[in-house]
């Protein structure tokens, strides 16, 4: 009888143990790696959740602890799956109830992650996505700012809508307006044959217009294609302009630089200097001349002399 119970306990543990890795989808014979993400937020992500790569589970999470203001996470993952620094690590919702788990979308790009060591891991970056209950708690802070607003919009009612001056005053807005809309009326019937001669003047103007368009549309071509040459000799002439503006531009260089003759004149001292000293000697004889007269001797035809 002992042996019979104690058989039935055994064979109970080992089918509750292979129930447990059946429900856990744990493969005895796979061997796993370690992996380390780090996250903004992991929210109720916990030890044990699935890693689903491109949708199949392939691991589960070992641990979670804080690693400066980030959280670090580390995976293991069959070691049949290559993982590259392209890959795209989130957290996932996975589950109605709030249920959270690491998807990894593979890429065949980039290069391959080491994996971890005793001595060393490898961190690489990942993404959180919102889900359920992130949604719940944005819900509350919405629900609190709806609440907010019924309050401002029943404030806005109760001094305006409830404010019986407010009624009083959009009475009288009311009965201006239906005021303004009689005589607006009357004048419209009052005016209306001015109106009606106004709507045919305008209509007769309109086609006069369309008619004197269509007799001189060959003129009016005329003029446009006389426009087109005018603008092609503008800018001609202005073409010229800037071709003479260029030239003169190099005269005044060629003189600056003492090039041709008056660049010669300009740029040589000793001309300068004997032209100087040639007008004062010409204002020298000049003032002789007035001083002491002068003296000529002018021999005329004939063999005679004059003095």
């Amino acid at each position: 009888m002992d042996l019979i119970v104690g058989g039935s306990i055994l064979i109970s543990l080992v089918i509750l143990i292979a129930g447990v890795l059946w429900l856990k989808e744990v493969s005895l014979a796979s061997k796993v790696v370690s992996y380390s993400v780090l996250f903004p937020n992991v929210g109720n992500l916990q030890v044990g959740d699935p890693v689903l790569v491109n949708g199949v589970n392939k691991g589960s999470v070992a641990s979670i602890y804080l690693r400066g203001t980030e959280v670090a996470v580390i995976m293991d993952i069959d070691q049949g799956v290559s993982l590259t620094d392209s890959c795209v690590f989130s957290v996932q919702n996975i589950g109605l109830m709030g249920e959270r788990g690491i998807g990894i979308s593979l890429s065949p790009r980039g290069l391959k992650i080491p994996v971890n060591t005793k001595n060393d891991s490898t961190f690489v970056r990942g993404k959180f996505d919102t889900g359920i209950a992130e949604a719940m708690g944005l819900l509350g802070t919405v629900l609190g700012e709806v609440q907010v607003l019924a309050a401002n919009v029943s404030s806005l009612v109760e001094s305006t809508v409830g404010d019986s001056a407010f009624l009083s005053l959009f009475e009288v807005l009311v009965g201006r307006l239906d005021t303004i809309t009689d005589v607006a009326q009357a004048l419209l019937v009052n005016n209306r044959p001015l109106i009606d001669n106004s709507l045919r003047n305008l209509s007769t103007a309109s086609t006069d217009l369309k008619t004197l368009l269509d007799k001189n549309s060959g003129r009016i071509d005329a003029i446009v294609a006389n426009g087109e040459q005018l603008t092609s000799y503008g800018l001609s002439l202005i073409a010229k302009v800037d071709t003479l503006a260029v030239s003169v531009q190099n005269i005044t260089a060629d003189i600056e630089n003492g090039r041709g003759t008056l660049g010669q004149i300009m740029k040589d001292e000793k001309f300068y200097s004997e032209l100087k000293s040639t007008v004062a000697n010409l204002d020298t004889l000049v003032k002789e001349v007035q001083g002491d007269a002068l003296k000529l001797r002018v021999r005329l035809g004939f063999g005679k002399k004059r003095k």
